[in-house]
């Protein structure tokens, strides 16, 4: 009996990662087609660099509310069905940006979209953590990151094919159509993929109000100036990191999808290193290297001379390296710090209210570009943001090897 508990233990396992990284990696590719659609959407419905921040700051903010509320459906309804949810929901409003006729309307559509990405991180982090060993987590969850890297892959090529066919002005939202197939993964998550833990029902009392609660509310408020500082990072330095190669680098859509790619592969090999470092040196001292190499480079991206491929391509490498793999670790540490009851509400929290504060950052890049240009504005950000996060993590406890499910939690330790 045992054994076979045990046997169907790893296969949901297999199906949960799966199922996060499918979830994660399609976010990725419908999130990141919103910084090369920049490009046209821009001089299309007319909306200026302080728009675009505006815009992308909206965005960025409805996904801190989606990602609290949805980690709180989670930690009630189930993390596979609210899964099923964020990923039809991103998919629908990705798809319908394209049909933006004016600045308001792309508005909508990209704060709804927020909205559900918001959702899909803490959901699909919280279902893969709860079934990992701890001395592999870091590793795990760094990989189902690293997914992210995979979509962005995904759209930049989505990128160079569509705007080389066809007009900025159509391709645009040739672009956004495609962000509806990840619906189709929906279908197959709900089908094959099943939760660890036994969830909270109707009937229960709703435990959101503990992650404020005496003992808690201390990890909760240095856990999201956590998720301020590594969001910051991330979005300071990606969002606008095609619209700065081809505005201030004067690259062609050729020149921008290649020096994407270089900082994709960066990026992956990012997550991916930095969940080794984790589990095999800790979360402290990880996150500390990863954010002070964001910074550096960073600062190199934007003064080297980008036009001397052997140095703009090593640099555009180590920028994606650091500042995602920055990130990688944001996974298993969050679950680290909250209790199964309230997991996937408090990983929402304080990733996506982390996001939503973090937003300021694109506002302030987009504010600040039209003074002192994209690179400048994005140094300065990305910056502030590196010793934010720093601070954040050494206030926390090290969880490096915590156990976060008792047998009392698992659907398999309650039959």
């Amino acid at each position: 009996m045992a054994a076979e508990v045990a046997d169907r233990t790893r296969n949901d396992a297999r199906r949960a990662f799966v199922a996060a990284g499918l979830g994660w990696g399609l976010d990725g590719l419908t999130w990141t087609m919103y910084s090369f659609a920049l490009t046209a959407v821009l001089p299309a419905l007319g909306i200026s660099a302080s728009g675009a921040g505006w815009i992308t700051a909206a965005s960025i903010g409805a996904s801190a509310v989606g990602g609290v509320v949805c980690g709180a459906l989670a930690d009630r309804f189930g993390r596979v069905r609210v899964l099923t949810w964020v990923i039809l929901g991103y998919s629908l409003f990705t798809g319908l940006t394209a049909t933006a006729q004016n600045r308001e309307q792309f508005l909508l559509w990209r704060v709804l979209e927020g909205f559900t990405f918001g959702g899909e991180w803490a959901v699909g982090a919280a279902l893969i953590a709860e079934y990992v060993d701890p001395a592999r987590r870091g590793r795990v969850l760094a990989f189902v990151q690293s997914c992210y890297a995979i979509g962005w892959a995904l759209s930049t090529l989505c990128y160079l094919v569509i705007f080389s066919l066809a007009p900025a002005e159509a391709a645009w939202r040739y672009l956004f159509l495609v962000g509806v197939t990840p619906a189709l993964a929906a279908y197959l998550i709900r089908r094959t993929t099943r939760d660890r833990v036994t969830m909270t029902t109707l009937r229960e009392p709703f435990r959101f109000a503990e992650l404020f609660a005496a003992g808690q509310v201390r990890t909760t408020v240095l856990a999201t100036v956590v998720g301020i500082g590594i969001q910051g990072i991330y979005y300071s330095v990606f969002v606008f990191l095609p619209l700065f190669l081809k505005s201030e680098r004067g690259l062609s859509v050729v020149g921008t999808a290649t020096y994407t790619w270089v900082v994709i592969m960066g990026s992956f090999l990012g997550y991916v290193s930095s969940g080794f470092l984790h589990d095999a040196f800790g979360r402290r001292p990880t996150f500390t290297f990863f954010f002070a190499g964001s910074a550096l480079h960073v600062a190199l991206f934007v003064l080297s001379p980008i036009a001397r491929p052997e140095i703009g391509y090593v640099v555009s490498f180590l920028l994606g390296f650091f500042a995602s793999g920055q990130a990688g670790g944001m996974g298993a540490y969050l679950a680290e710090l909250f209790p199964t009851r309230i997991r996937a509400s408090g990983q929402g929290l304080a990733y996506n209210v982390g996001r939503g504060v973090a937003a300021f950052g694109p506002l302030m890049v987009g504010r600040l570009a039209e003074h002192i240009g994209f690179g400048t504005a994005v140094l300065w950000v990305g910056g502030i943001a590196s010793v934010l996060a720093t601070i954040g993590v050494w206030s926390l406890p090290e969880t490096r090897n915590r156990d976060i499910l008792g047998p009392a939690d698992s659907a398999e330790g309650r039959r």
